[in-house]
């Protein structure tokens, strides 16, 4: 199971850090999926810098976690998820309930209960000695 798990985070953290590629280096093209516009060059730079980048962090911390032994460093997407869920939620009960909106809550949710699982998994086995084969 652990072994799966690790996998598991790890494919996500690849995934993560493919998209943090794509607003650095392809922000008009990831501007339409992510219902953002740059309307200057500047925006540009927003989009490479604040998406890109703190997707990176994500994808760093989500790929060392992974590592046997490291789940500890979950902790660090999952409090990220939490925080980008809390925004969301202002943006809900602010801008109204729409199916985009809907359909990332989703997806934040299910990306905080498997790297809080595979954290608290990970580690309870590492603390124990318990060998997965």
């Amino acid at each position: 199971m652990n072994k799966v798990l690790q996998i598991v985070v790890a494919l996500v953290g690849v995934l993560i850090l493919l998209g943090s590629f794509g607003f650095m280096f392809m922000p008009v093209d990831m501007e339409a999926s992510f219902a953002v516009v740059a309307s200057r060059p500047e925006g540009l730079g927003t989009l490479r810098g604040d998406l890109g980048g703190a997707l990176m962090m994500v994808a760093f911390f989500t790929l060392y976690g992974s590592r046997p032994g490291q789940s500890a460093w979950l902790l660090v997407p999952v409090v990220f998820m939490l925080t980008v869920l809390f925004g969301r939620s202002i943006h809900m009960l602010i801008d109204g309930v729409s199916q985009p909106a809907i359909r990332s809550t989703v997806v934040e949710l299910v990306l905080i209960v498997l790297l809080e699982f595979s954290r608290r998994r990970l580690a309870s086995d590492a603390n124990s000695g318990a060998v997965d084969r």
